[in-house]
């Protein structure tokens, strides 16, 4: 076995006469210790609240711009492209309820089941009493063969809008995964009773009854 041996032809003197140099930051409280803090002034309270109304005053207008761009592409079908406007929007208008729905729905429409529950969960956390919250959040459950879960929602929005022809549909739908037939006949013939017309529940129930 061989090993390599550094060049040895330097003097002692050169070794011992290395010039120093200061140690590189890496860490961040090295940089810290290293650089005097910012000054920042001190705002006093009307300065401050009169940067809170342009900020406020501007995030406005971006969700109105947002909101417009995401409109002009829904209206061609195209949920794709509409979704990161109503994205950026609903992140301006963190109350706006509808706004909410409208891109929770977008989410669904678009194959982010995750993302639909998502935000459903967070209206319904602002609005426990949101009939159509409840109502698509059930549909998205559904979609995800989560029946026993899409019947809770579907029973919250009956309560909350009980002469919602297509909420007792659908949850007789979901009765009916489960099969639990009888109660889901009973929910057909509700809605049938609420609107004769609906044409859903008509043919669920023959096909219940055959």
């Amino acid at each position: 076995m061989t090993t390599t041996t550094r060049n040895s032809t330097a003097s002692t003197a050169t070794l011992t006469e290395r010039p120093t140099f200061q140690p590189i930051p890496t860490r961040i409280r090295d940089i810290r210790t290293a650089t005097p803090p910012l000054v920042v002034e001190p705002t006093n309270d009307a300065t401050a609240e009169e940067t809170r109304e342009r900020l406020a005053a501007l995030d406005d207008k971006l969700a109105r711009i947002h909101g417009i761009a995401a409109e002009a592409y829904l209206s061609k079908g195209q949920y794709e492209q509409a979704l990161p406007h109503l994205e950026a929007a609903a992140a301006f208008l963190t109350t706006d309820i509808p706004a909410h729905l409208q891109l929770a729905f977008v989410r669904y429409v678009t194959g982010d089941d995750t993302g639909a529950l998502r935000t459903y969960e967070s209206v319904l956390g602002k609005d426990p009493r949101n009939g159509e919250a409840w109502f698509s959040l059930g549909m998205v459950l559904f979609g995800c063969d989560k029946h026993a879960e899409a019947e809770s929602c579907f029973r919250h929005a009956s309560e909350i809008t009980p002469q919602d022809a297509q909420v007792w549909n659908n949850l007789g739908v979901c009765l009916w995964k489960m099969n639990r037939l009888t109660e889901a006949s009973e929910c057909f013939k509700r809605s049938i009773g609420i609107d004769p017309t609906d044409t859903d529940a008509k043919f669920n129930l023959a096909q219940l009854s055959a």
